[in-house]
């Protein structure tokens, strides 16, 4: 288990105050296996310390080091799909309250799928900070709330993820990471709910951007740099815990 560099061993744990349905500040796990994405998760969520504490992160199957977790807030970033049945681990853990998913753009299908899997909230990278973190309590509430829509100040633009340096989107960043994983673009469309075609210019641009011709080079420049470190190797993935 991780922890954020706020919540140490020997720290105490927050002070709450009751306020909008919920105790404040709400105690929030982030559930990825790659560190730049919890990172840049737990700083987004770290600006505004009065509402919600990111208190460690989360890999499903493992035990939880601060329980009780309010909500697992579980990024789709490196999924295929939305890992129905890791979402499903997530809403069984007897430490966690709630589960909310994070992800770009919420596709009515991703949402349904989402819901089915017990999922209390679906919460959109392309809202303002504040706006995730108040939909974020209004789940640890026990609200189901569907947060989508578009804004001029997204929080995706604080976000980070593996390749930004380099200038890849989140979005170039993700098809880069399932094709290295052996994905066809087909497959990689499936698994982003995308068109062939918007695959196939997603992965044109991002070898553009990282100066490479074809795709076992850009899958070489995944294996080869830290940006795209995991906690743990590619193949116990999420589905497989």
């Amino acid at each position: 288990m991780r922890k954020t560099p706020a919540m140490e061993e020997d720290d105490d744990p927050p002070v709450r105050s009751v306020a909008l349905g919920a105790k404040l500040p709400i105690a929030v796990a982030v559930v990825n296996d790659y560190e730049l994405i919890c990172d840049g998760v737990a700083g987004l969520l770290g600006r505004f310390p009065d509402k919600a504490a990111v208190v460690e992160r989360v890999i499903v199957g493992e035990p939880v080091d601060h329980p009780p977790i309010d909500v697992a807030l579980y990024d789709t970033y490196g999924r295929v799909g939305i890992a129905e049945e890791a979402l499903r681990k997530l809403r069984r853990h007897r430490d966690i309250l709630h589960t909310a998913m994070f992800t770009m753009e919420p596709a009515p299908e991703l949402v349904a799928e989402a819901q089915r899997a017990g999922a209390s909230g679906v919460i959109a990278k392309s809202l303002p900070a504040e706006a995730i973190v108040d939909a974020l309590v209004r789940v640890a509430a026990g609200e189901v709330v569907i947060a989508t829509g578009a804004s001029t100040e997204p929080a995706l633009d604080e976000l980070d993820w593996p390749g930004k340096d380099d200038g890849l989107t989140e979005r170039e960043s993700a098809v880069l990471v399932l094709a290295s994983e052996g994905l066809t673009n087909a497959e990689i469309g499936e698994a982003l709910y995308l068109g062939r075609e918007t695959v196939k210019t997603h992965l044109s641009r991002a070898f553009a951007k990282l100066g490479v011709r074809n795709r076992a080079a850009a899958v070489r420049y995944v294996f080869g740099t830290g940006a795209f470190a995991r906690f743990r190797p590619a193949e116990e993935d999420l589905e497989g815990s």
